[in-house]
C-alpha cells in the first residue's frame, strides 16, 4: 500500500510537471527596448496576483523578444492595466506609435503619476522625433529609477543637440532664445555659449553679450574667438582704440588675413569717427554735391588738404561763410578740381554732380597733385582713372546718374593711395 502511494504521487507530479511550462530566462533588452520599463513600475491600484502571475509570463516573452506570446499571455490577464500598457510596449516596439500612444493616453487619464505610463509616453514622443516633449515628461517623473534617470540624460543631450544644430541656420534673434534654452540644459557649453555672443554680436546686442561672454572669460579669456567679440563689444561701444589694439595683437598671434581685414577696416572706422560733420554727412548722401566731393576730398587725401604755395582761388560769389565745406570748397577750386563759372562767379557747391562730372573731379585732382600715373593719360578722364587704378564712377552707367557719398569716399581713398 506505501508503494502504491509513492507510485501515485510520483505520476501526479510527472503531470503537474508536464503542465506547467518553462518561461524564457529573464534578459535585459538591447537598444532603445531597454528604457521600456517593467509595466508595473509605479501602478498605484493594488495589484491582481492571478492577472500579475500571467503578466510576469507575459513580460519575460516580452523581454525574450517573442512578441507573439507576449500577446497571448497578455490577453490571458483580462483586462488587467499593466497587461494593457505591456500592449502599447509591444506596440512601440512594432513602430505602430499612433496605438501606442491612444493607449498610453488613456491609462494616464486613469493613474496620472504612473512611471511605467510616462515612460512610455515620453518614449512615443521620442519615437516621432520630439526629443523636447520627451524631455518634459521625463523631468516630471518623480524618485525615477535608475535607468529613467539614465535615459533623462540621454534625452537632455540629444535635445540640447537638436537645438544647438538648428540654431546655426536661425535667424539671430530666433538663435539668441535657442541657445539659450540649449545653455540652461548644459551651462558649461562654452563653445555654445560663443555661438550666443556671435548672435547677440549680430543683432548689435553690446552689453548683453558681454554678459553671456562672462562665464567664459573666467576660464578661456585668451581664446582666440573671445578676444574677437570682446574687440567687437568694444566698436559697439564706440571704443575703437581698443579694439585696434586687440585685433592689432590678434594680426600678430594668428597672422589670419579676417583679421587683417577687420583690422585695416576699424583703423578707417576710427578716423571717419573722428572726421567733422561735413565729412560725415557728405559720405553718408545719396547723391554728392560738388561741395561733398570737395569735402571728402580734403579729409581722405592729405595731399590736397596740406597743398602748398597755392594760387589765390578766383573770387566765387556763393560761396558765403555758413556753406557747409566752405573751406574744402575753396580748396578745391584753388587745386583747380572745380572750376568758377567766369560769367557768374559762382562755384555752385551744392550743385548736384553726375557721374561723369565726378568722373573729371577726380581726374583734375590726380593731374593736379602730380600723379605719375596720369602722365600719358591725356585730358579723357576715365582714361586718368583707368591708368592710375581709381574706380570710374559713370562705368556701366548713365553719364547723368547721381554718385552716393559711399563710392566717392572710396574714390577718395584711392586718389589718396595713388598720390602716397
Amino acid at each position: 500500500m506505501k508503494l502504491k502511494s509513492i507510485l501515485i504521487l510520483t505520476l501526479l507530479a510527472g503531470v503537474l510537471a508536464g503542465c506547467t511550462e518553462p518561461l524564457p530566462p529573464a534578459v535585459e533588452p538591447q537598444g532603445d527596448a531597454r528604457f521600456l520599463i517593467d509595466p508595473r513600475t509605479g501602478y498605484d491600484k493594488p495589484s491582481d496576483p492571478n492577472a500579475d502571475r500571467k503578466l510576469d509570463a507575459a513580460w519575460r516573452y516580452f523581454l525574450a523578444g517573442n512578441d507573439a506570446e507576449a500577446a497571448k499571455r497578455i490577453r490571458e490577464t483580462g483586462g488587467y492595466p499593466p497587461a494593457s500598457l505591456l500592449t502599447a510596449a509591444l506596440a512601440i516596439r512594432s513602430g505602430n506609435l499612433n496605438d501606442a500612444g491612444a493607449i498610453v493616453s488613456r491609462l494616464l487619464d486613469e493613474h496620472p503619476a504612473w512611471t511605467a505610463a510616462r515612460v512610455y509616453a515620453a518614449e512615443i514622443s521620442l519615437a516621432h522625433g520630439d526629443a523636447a516633449d520627451a524631455y518634459r515628461l521625463y523631468r516630471q517623473i518623480a524618485n525615477p529609477p535608475p535607468i529613467v534617470a539614465t535615459r533623462t540624460a540621454d534625452v537632455e543631450k540629444r535635445m540640447f543637440d537638436q537645438i544647438t544644430a538648428s540654431a546655426q541656420s536661425m535667424p539671430p534673434a530666433q538663435a539668441v532664445s535657442a541657445l539659450r534654452e540649449a545653455l540652461q540644459l548644459e551651462p558649461t557649453a562654452s563653445a555654445v555659449r560663443m555661438m550666443l555672443v556671435q548672435k547677440l554680436l549680430a543683432l548689435k546686442n553690446f552689453e548683453e553679450a558681454r554678459r553671456e561672454l562672462d562665464p567664459v572669460l573666467n576660464t578661456e579669456a585668451d581664446r582666440v574667438d573671445v578676444q574677437e567679440a570682446l574687440a567687437e563689444i568694444e566698436v559697439g561701444r564706440g571704443r575703437y582704440q581698443e579694439a585696434i589694439v586687440r585685433y592689432d595683437r590678434l594680426v600678430k598671434r594668428t597672422n589670419d588675413p579676417r583679421y587683417v581685414q577687420r583690422l585695416n577696416q576699424l583703423k578707417d572706422d576710427f578716423a571717419n569717427a573722428n572726421m567733422p560733420p561735413q565729412f560725415l554727412r557728405a559720405r553718408e548722401s545719396d547723391a554728392i554735391t560738388r561741395a561733398d566731393f570737395a569735402v571728402l576730398l580734403y579729409w581722405k587725401v592729405p595731399s590736397i588738404r596740406f597743398a602748398q604755395n597755392l594760387a589765390v582761388p578766383p573770387i566765387a560769389v556763393d560761396l558765403e561763410s555758413d556753406v557747409s565745406g566752405r573751406e574744402e570748397m575753396i580748396r578745391a577750386i584753388a587745386l583747380g578740381i572745380f572750376p568758377v563759372d567766369p560769367v557768374t562767379r559762382r562755384a555752385s557747391p551744392s550743385a548736384q554732380l553726375s557721374a561723369a562730372a565726378t568722373a573729371r573731379a577726380a581726374a583734375r585732382a590726380l593731374t593736379s597733385r602730380g600723379a605719375a600715373c596720369a602722365h600719358d593719360a591725356g585730358n579723357d578722364p576715365q582714361k586718368v582713372l583707368a591708368a592710375c587704378g581709381v574706380i570710374d564712377p559713370a562705368a556701366g552707367t548713365l553719364p547723368e546718374a547721381t554718385v552716393t557719398g559711399r563710392l566717392a569716399a572710396q574714390m577718395a581713398e584711392e586718389i589718396d593711395r595713388v598720390l602716397k
